[in-house]
């Protein structure tokens, strides 16, 4: 029995999306420069800088991040890194390895910065290179505020780059790069745009494209050589062409719903999933949240992975918790191809699998407490 994905990662693909993978090109034809060029377009609509490289790589959001700072940030800079879980100390291992000066801020997982923090803490590092952030951290179901943080830097150090994972809000909630005074943007195939794993992107600033000097070297993950060779509708070395010819079809499917749309759907499918745990015992542990992933604490005496393997038997994939919140913490997401129909699922496993763990609860709590937000005009 095939598993149904509510994980926050690998997504469900829309069958259009996955019947478009079928298709192979040979990647230095017209039909496929013309797909990249297509895609190219949408993608910078969907990440609301509209005209301006989007670059496609073959790889995981990590290689994106990763060629985004040896494009930008000069060897041995400095790097201000603010990690608050899983991710964020994900970029902060990647920077230290190739020999920045890091200075990470940690707040605990769950917790949002806290902006009045942070401003100490720019003031002290004003020779800083660059920040990097998460934007929706999905170890722990936390939406930072990155128009904020941005906002903070520019005010202290106001040269510094901003750069940004986005790999679980492109496509999934507001990210407007530009407007926000973002330097980098960095996301992947296999969340919020509906296309299996295995394509990469960046975006940077015109600011970032102008860091020329005392770069790290890089080969493969060289976004100007990319970006030249893109603008042309091609790539600079062999793409995931089947993965690009899906992607196509998922961008079309988001721009034609539009963008607001899609973030309302997505944050009132996730809110349901999470007012469904609320109701049944669980208690929601972001302080800001993120509509990607719906991040609940089990309830009192029970394990979370007791939960994420009730949900397995039943045909459904969630994710658990993440180091030291795995005995604790189980997470479903909505971001795939999802509609209200499957919260409600979500919600009557989640309460099934409660009262098979010896949980007493009435039937329909769960069901009931997400249908009533999805009733919500």
């Amino acid at each position: 029995m095939k598993a149904r994905l509510y994980a926050p990662g690998p997504v469900e693909v829309p069958p259009l999306v996955l019947e478009a993978t079928a298709r192979v090109p040979h990647h230095r034809t017209a039909a496929f420069k013309e797909a990249m060029l297509q895609v190219r377009e949408g993608l910078a609509k969907v990440a609301c800088v509209p005209g301006e490289d989007v670059i496609i790589l073959a790889g995981s959001g990590t290689s994106a991040f990763e060629a985004g700072l040896l494009a930008c940030v000069p060897r041995g800079a400095k790097v201000i890194g603010l990690a608050a879980g899983k991710f964020g100390e994900r970029w902060v291992k990647l920077a230290r390895h190739y020999g920045y000066a890091v200075v990470e801020h940690a707040v605990a997982w769950g917790r949002d910065f806290d902006l009045s923090e942070l401003a100490p803490l720019l003031r002290a590092h004003r020779d800083a290179y660059a920040v990097t952030v998460v934007h929706s951290e999905t170890s722990t179901g936390v939406l930072h505020d990155v128009a904020a943080i941005a906002a903070a830097v520019r005010e202290v150090l106001p040269e510094a780059l901003v750069l940004v994972d986005a790999v679980t809000s492109l496509g999934v909630t507001e990210l407007r790069p530009r407007d926000w005074g973002l330097d980098g943007m960095f996301a992947g195939s296999q969340k919020g745009l509906l296309t299996p794993p295995g394509l990469a992107f960046a975006w940077l600033s015109e600011r970032a494209w102008a860091s020329e000097r005392d770069l790290n070297p890089s080969f493969y993950l060289d976004l100007r050589k990319e970006r030249a060779q893109q603008r042309q509708g091609q790539t600079a070395y062999t793409p995931a062409v089947s993965l690009v010819m899906g992607l196509k079809v998922a961008l079309a499917m988001l721009l034609e719903e539009g963008l607001e749309r899609v973030w309302i759907r997505r944050e009132r499918l996730s809110r349901a999933v999470l007012a469904a745990g609320e109701v049944v015992g669980c208690r929601i542990f972001a302080e800001r949240v993120s509509p990607a992933v719906a991040a609940l604490l089990a309830p009192d005496g029970l394990d979370a992975p007791a939960i994420v393997k009730g949900f397995a038997a039943r045909g459904a994939r969630i994710a658990g918790g993440q180091d030291h919140l795995k005995e604790r913490l189980f997470r479903p997401s909505m971001m795939g191809y999802a509609d209200a129909y499957d919260a409600v699922t979500v919600a009557a496993i989640l309460e099934d699998v409660l009262r098979e763990l010896g949980r007493p609860l009435p039937y329909g709590a769960a069901v009931g407490a997400a249908m009533r937000v999805l009733a919500e005009a």
